[in-house]
């Protein structure tokens, strides 16, 4: 369930003293869920100083959401390749955009970048519309959509509890301490890639990021003229067949693989990292 945290780092991000002791606090509530696979109760929003920005957070999904925060700010997920900072990008579409970690580092690394941050989740929404209101940032557009082969309504599965899961079948990725509890089953106005091209007047994208557990191939399947115009890809595989769909896919589109996080497959999840070689 959860990622090894880094306590003493995220102590060290905390701007001030309250902030230290919501980190406290968090890590209190992250032992009860690991020790008993339970989730701690709590729908307040609270937010805590970390590094430069106003980070928001929910009392039952804090838990998660601090390993996200960690991930991308301290593991650099997403952006190990430096062509991917979005230090020279126009335009960013952040597809599964959570609760705006990815979107938030992209405009440390690029203020003037141009954002489509992507969530579907209304309850992560919430708090990616928070985090990009409170840190004032510019040019970034937020969709509350999911993006799919077509225009209409999906079903999706989330556990409220940890926002970075969420899919049109959750099951797809084996997660032994999942419980049927745990699941919850919503509906979600969903985009195809063309409408939101059109819609939003997107002619080229310089990084699009992916994360939707296991609906990567789908999404970049539904749409030949999207893939012309992008010259990055990082997305996140779950699967080794999710991820060997998506290298086929791609590949046959004109895209190099150019770096594969975790190439033996140990663990669940590993970016993947592919340059559209037309637009080098």
């Amino acid at each position: 369930m959860s990622v090894d945290l880094d306590v003493k780092w995220l102590q060290e991000q905390a701007a001030d003293e309250k902030s230290r002791r919501w980190i406290s606090r968090i890590q209190d509530w992250r032992d009860f869920v690991l020790k008993n696979n339970e989730f701690v109760k709590g729908q307040n929003l609270f937010s805590v100083n970390l590094g430069k920005y106003q980070i928001w957070f929910r009392e039952c999904s804090a838990f998660s959401s601090i390993e996200v925060y960690q991930e991308i700010f301290k593991g650099d997920d997403h952006f190990i390749v430096s062509e991917f900072s979005g230090k020279d990008a126009k335009l960013v579409v952040d597809v599964g955009a959570n609760e705006g970690f990815y979107t938030l580092k992209v405009k440390e690394n690029n203020p003037d970048c141009g954002i489509i941050a992507i969530e579907p989740n209304p309850y992560v929404f919430e708090i990616l519309k928070r985090n990009v209101e409170s840190n004032r940032l510019r040019n970034v557009t937020l969709i509350n959509k999911a993006v799919g082969s077509s225009n209409g309504v999906m079903s999706l599965e989330i556990i409220r509890e940890i926002g970075a899961i969420g899919a049109r079948d959750i099951r797809l990725v084996d997660r032994p301490w999942m419980k049927d509890e745990f699941v919850e089953k919503i509906s979600v106005d969903s985009i195809a890639p063309d409408t939101l091209c059109r819609e939003y007047s997107i002619s080229s994208i310089d990084i699009l990021k992916i994360d939707v557990e296991g609906m990567e191939a789908e999404i970049l399947s539904s749409s030949d003229a999207l893939l012309k115009n992008v010259r990055r890809i990082v997305l996140e595989r779950h699967s080794r067949e999710l991820r060997d769909a998506v290298v086929a896919l791609l590949q046959d589109n004109g895209f190099a693989l150019v770096y594969e996080e975790d190439p033996s497959l140990e663990k669940y999840y590993g970016d993947l990292y592919f340059i559209n070689e037309a637009l080098k």
